[in-house]
């Protein structure tokens, strides 16, 4: 068990290097194409390798392990997902509202069935990234609520 522990999380290091990348995705997940994505069946040790990717000190892991998330989601997955709203990385805490509000990516294409309006509100409002705060407005919208 611990070598295959061992043995996901260098797949999840890999995702730092583009060279290696597609590969370790493919061989995590067995599929890397969204429409694959969607019907891909992750094993619990590939679930866990990802969470646990979500607080890997590469900023480039931590956002590969959202994109696959965000195709890979539900609702269990949410406080993860949420953790990265805090992320020092712009790019990282955009992603992970994307992979909250949006339904087109998970798999059966409905939204997660979670309350996150006031997370996005609250993002939209003080996030200091303005790529960020129109990536919460978006969220807001897909959801049907409220941007103004």
């Amino acid at each position: 068990m611990l070598k295959q522990a061992n043995q996901l999380a260098e797949l999840i290091d890999a995702f730092a290097d583009s060279a290696r990348r597609n590969a370790a995705i493919v061989e995590l997940i067995g599929a890397i194409d969204a429409k694959d994505l969607g019907r891909a069946r992750v094993s619990p040790g590939a679930k866990v390798a990802l969470i646990a990717g979500l607080e890997h000190p590469n900023a480039k892991v931590r956002w590969w392990c959202l994109q696959l998330m965000d195709h890979l989601a539900v609702e269990s997955d949410l406080e993860p997902i949420l953790s990265r709203l805090s992320d020092p990385v712009a790019k990282v805490r955009r992603h992970a509202i994307h992979a909250l509000s949006c339904a087109v990516c998970k798999p059966d294409r409905r939204a997660l069935a979670v309350e996150i309006k006031g997370v996005l509100r609250g993002a939209r409002e003080t996030d200091p990234d303005p790529r960020v705060r129109e990536e919460a407005r978006e969220g807001l919208a897909r959801l049907g609520y409220s941007t103004s």
